[in-house]
């Protein structure tokens, strides 16, 4: 699983440094490492309207979604056996809320012009890391009593506010920073 996810975090990182960048004027469209043909072109891809399907990037989206899971994977399993239980189960729910949003991001990139050839690899990563989630969750044992919710509340506390930061991060550059050298 931590494998899974930390594949999924850094190309949400590259991904959304590609387009930040891209945005910005800082690159040359056509020169990312995920250009190769005028059919296989990351930059373009990342250059459309479908980029931003939910008005952030859909990177940035990424971004916050996959290092808060893994962040969410490590850190919580640092917790202790007893909060495992619980930990798996929400990080399926969101991986289960995000294999669904993924369809749609499918539906956007097969209409395109161009095939992004890294965007769809964190759509199947979003599978893998669903069915093990489904077999750690199979494996582990359930303890007959609940810990205290309060550790787990502040690790929820961290994420979430860590995928809210990276979108007001975006928001942020791109009012002011990336307004400037666009």
């Amino acid at each position: 699983m931590t494998v899974v996810l930390t594949v999924a975090a850094l190309n949400s990182i590259y991904l959304t440094w590609r387009f930040t960048a891209l945005y910005a004027g800082w690159v040359t469209p056509g020169t990312g490492i995920c250009s190769w043909t005028t059919w296989v072109d990351c930059d373009k891809v990342l250059q459309t309207q479908e980029a931003r399907a939910f008005v952030v990037p859909n990177a940035v989206l990424g971004l916050g979604f996959y290092t808060g899971a893994l962040l969410w994977w490590v850190a919580g399993r640092r917790l202790g056996a007893a909060y495992h239980p619980h930990l798996i189960r929400s990080l399926g729910v969101w991986l289960g809320v995000a294999s669904l949003v993924t369809l749609w991001f499918w539906w956007l990139l097969l209409g395109l012009d161009a095939l992004c050839p890294f965007c769809p690899w964190n759509h199947v990563l979003t599978y893998v890391a669903l069915y093990l989630t489904v077999e750690v969750w199979r494996l582990t044992p359930h303890p007959p009593h609940h810990e205290p919710f309060r550790p787990l509340l502040w690790l929820v506390a961290v994420c979430v506010a860590w995928f809210w930061a990276c979108q007001g991060a975006w928001f942020l550059a791109e009012a002011t920073v990336l307004q400037r050298t666009a």
